[in-house]
């Protein structure tokens, strides 16, 4: 019984930490937005509009719809922006993300591709390209920005 209670509250603190880094991760890649110009309209979990789903029509990847962390509008382009926050930990290469970054780079609104953007923390920039390579069709690559965390 002290085992499994162990057990539930080590799962308890990995889960809050992994929460916390996935957060910190969104709030830098939306800092990054701003700076960039782009307007901000939802991050998941932390505003009170929601970012809208993305309805997977096509069966693509796992076949579920997904929401992305962030939505942002490049006003300059006319595009939709999307943001990502992958913390690693089997999180870059799951079948869930996959399915994400195909979702999201392939989508258009009015004739123009969206934009997908994805931090990942520092070293897992190879390993998110390398994911990337293997299970998007290349002509969505442009539509990809891969980004390595500050911290």
């Amino acid at each position: 019984m002290v085992l499994v209670a162990l057990v539930l509250i080590n799962l308890i603190i990995t889960q809050k930490m992994e929460s916390e880094k996935h957060n910190s991760l969104v709030r830098e890649l939306a800092s990054l937005f701003g700076k960039n110009g782009l307007n901000v309209r939802a991050i998941d979990s932390v505003t009170t509009k929601s970012p809208k789903v993305v309805v997977n029509s096509g069966g693509v990847g796992d076949g579920e719809n997904k929401i992305p962390d962030i939505e942002a509008y490049d006003e300059r382009n006319k595009r939709i922006v999307r943001g990502e926050a992958k913390i690693g930990n089997g999180d870059i290469e799951s079948e869930h993300s996959i399915t994400q970054y195909k979702l999201f780079s392939s989508r258009n609104s009015n004739g123009v591709p969206s934009l997908l953007h994805i931090i990942v923390p520092k070293g897992n920039k190879n390993h998110l390209n390398d994911i990337i390579v293997h299970n998007v069709s290349k002509e969505h690559w442009k539509n990809i920005n891969l980004i390595e965390s500050n911290s």
